[in-house]
């Protein structure tokens, strides 16, 4: 008695997991069926009406002649987004064959056809490609008289189903194509409908799941929020080495930074995963000031969470310091740009600054000056105009502000080129600021 109980429940549990199953057989006639046999004896002979078909290798009246058989199921009753679980295909001994029996080494193979096919005017030598990549193995017959019984071809199927475009059907033949080995089987015109060609199919008709989710970030916490399609089962991957699943988990991140998060969802018809990128941190946000020294303006920097700065003056010059000092060759008002940049995003500020200048009120002259070559290798020729004469210093600076190089000149009056070595400074890209009698003139200069 508890025996008979315990079957009892494991039906009952493994009941629902045949919920929502079909099970469709596929058994066609002479009107449906789609077969033919071939062989290389007769290469133009078609036998699209034939009631057998068979894989074989044998000889006719002498000659030798391998033989093959074309097949294809409908499965256009099967909905396209189906699950297919199962197919199993099922070959009829035909004891009308001449032969008479199952003979030889007859290991067979099914291979997938490539290309379209008619049953009545297929032949040797027109027959359609086939591939043998997946081929499915049929072992070789116990018997004279056996048939071919649950031949395993659901990958076939799974795959005809998903892209019906490609059906094709498959091609039987013998393993080692060698005298007198084979199969002999029934066709779909065989006057025995329970004994033609049986596809048995079972799938489930649903739809495969769909991932999806949202998150919502509260430092360290991040709130995942599933909205998937058509899921039974979740399993998250938080990017930090942890994991659950849940269906809405919560998680706290040990480190501030940008994360890839993926989500895996599973129902009876299939999987779907999705990644997205999840910022944990705060944005920066970028703010400065400035104190004017007549035509050098000091930037402070006061952004919150920044780990590097890009400094545009509004003037074609720019800096990547953090609280960098800029000369301004001409008094005026300049639009001046602090991009910041962190872990999680990158954010700009912009504020107008005044020049007001110095030096410039007090003269009535300002030089003019040109650089050549620029971009320069081993020197580079600064020609100045217009000025009054006097000692000139030149000093090159890095990107960075730092000096490279001095030099100081005595000039004539009016008009003067001057000649730099630089034979000793790396290649870059720099400044060069000019002072002659308290005026200063800031330009860039490129070594290459």
């Amino acid at each position: 008695m508890k025996k008979i109980l315990l079957f009892s429940v494991i039906l009952f549990l493994l009941a629902p997991s045949l919920l929502g199953q079909t099970v469709l057989v596929l058994q066609p006639g002479p009107e449906d069926g789609k077969d033919a046999l071939i062989n290389s004896a007769f290469p133009d002979n078609n036998w699209g009406d034939a009631p057998g078909l068979y894989a074989s290798a044998w000889t006719y009246d002498g000659l030798f002649g391998i033989g093959r058989s074309a097949l294809r199921f409908d499965l256009s009753q099967i909905p396209p987004n189906a699950k297919i679980l199962e197919a199993r295909l099922t070959f009829y001994y035909n004891p009308g064959v001449g032969f008479g029996f199952q003979s030889g080494e007859n290991e067979s193979y099914l291979e997938k056809i490539t290309e379209d096919w008619n049953e009545m005017t297929i032949t040797w030598s027109n027959r359609p490609a086939t591939i043998s990549t997946g081929a499915v193995f049929i072992p070789k017959t116990q018997t004279e008289t056996s048939d071919i019984k649950n031949v395993d071809i659901t990958a076939f199927v799974a795959e005809w189903v998903k892209h019906p475009q490609t059906n094709f059907g498959f091609m039987h033949r013998m393993g080692a194509e060698i005298e007198y080995c084979g199969v002999f089987l029934t066709s779909s015109e065989f006057s025995d409908s329970s004994r033609r060609p049986k596809l048995v199919v079972r799938y489930i008709d649903c739809d495969s799941p769909v991932a999806a989710f949202g998150s919502k970030v509260q430092i360290p916490l991040v709130s995942f929020t599933d909205s998937s399609s058509h899921a039974d089962t979740w399993f998250w991957d938080f990017g930090d080495g942890y994991f659950s699943n849940l269906q809405n988990p919560g998680h706290s991140y040990a480190q501030q930074g940008i994360y890839v998060v993926c989500l895996t969802v599973e129902d009876s018809c299939g999987s779907d995963t999705i990644c997205k990128t999840v910022k944990v941190c705060t944005s920066p946000k970028p703010a400065f000031n400035y104190i004017s020294e007549g035509n050098m303006i000091k930037f402070t920097d006061s952004s919150y969470q920044p780990l590097s700065w890009f400094w545009d003056f509004g003037d074609g010059f720019y800096s990547d310091l953090r609280n960098p000092d800029h000369y301004f060759n001409e008094p005026g008002t300049y639009y001046v740009c602090e991009k910041v940049v962190n872990g999680c995003a990158e954010e700009t500020f912009c504020d107008s600054v005044t020049v007001i200048g110095t030096g410039v009120a007090n003269h009535s002259w300002n030089f003019g000056i040109q650089i050549c070559p620029n971009p320069a290798t081993d020197k580079t020729i600064i020609h100045l105009k217009s000025h009054p004469g006097g000692y000139a210093t030149i000093e090159l600076f890095t990107a960075q502000m730092s000096l490279a190089g001095k030099w100081l000149f005595y000039l004539p009056a009016n008009e003067t080129c001057i000649s730099l070595d630089l034979s000793g400074i790396s290649a870059g890209f720099y400044f060069i600021r000019t002072e002659i009698g308290g005026i200063f003139r800031l330009d860039k200069l490129v070594i290459r």
